[in-house]
């Protein structure tokens, strides 16, 4: 899993290493049906634990590549070769991620364009320059 994150899903990302790693990150959590909890115990159950670390981190890590997958801009610590410039139009977005087995929904919902109150005034986002 950490291999396939730092070599598919690194901050310089091109759509044919996302693809690549969306495959191979899918093929550990399908090998989840084989795992089990040995230790029985209610106390300091590492077994039980690293289990659990497993399933949460192996999903966190299919909704990160799919979500990178899906955004068509670069942005920030997301940067896509393909696409080298970060598009507000379509993109200005939160990227909302539902998960069913071992499939993705990605979905988006707009950024608030105001503050919550009239104490300060709203600053629309820039690209960094440097």
């Amino acid at each position: 899993m950490q291999k396939t994150m730092q070599s598919k899903c690194a901050v310089f990302r091109t759509e044919k290493t996302l693809k690549e790693g969306m495959k191979e990150i899918r093929k550990p959590f399908e090998g989840m049906e084989n795992i089990s909890v040995q230790d029985k115990s209610l106390l300091f159950n590492t077994d039980l634990v690293e289990t659990l670390e497993f399933d949460n981190l192996i999903r966190q890590a299919m909704t990160t590549i799919d979500s990178a997958y899906h955004r068509k801009e670069s942005r920030g610590a997301h940067a896509r070769e393909d696409f080298k410039k970060r598009d507000d139009k379509s993109y200005m977005t939160h990227t909302l991620a539902w998960q069913k087995g071992n499939e993705v929904k990605v979905a988006y919902r707009p950024v608030h364009a105001k503050t919550l109150t009239n104490d300060v005034q709203y600053f629309p986002p820039k690209e960094r320059v440097y």
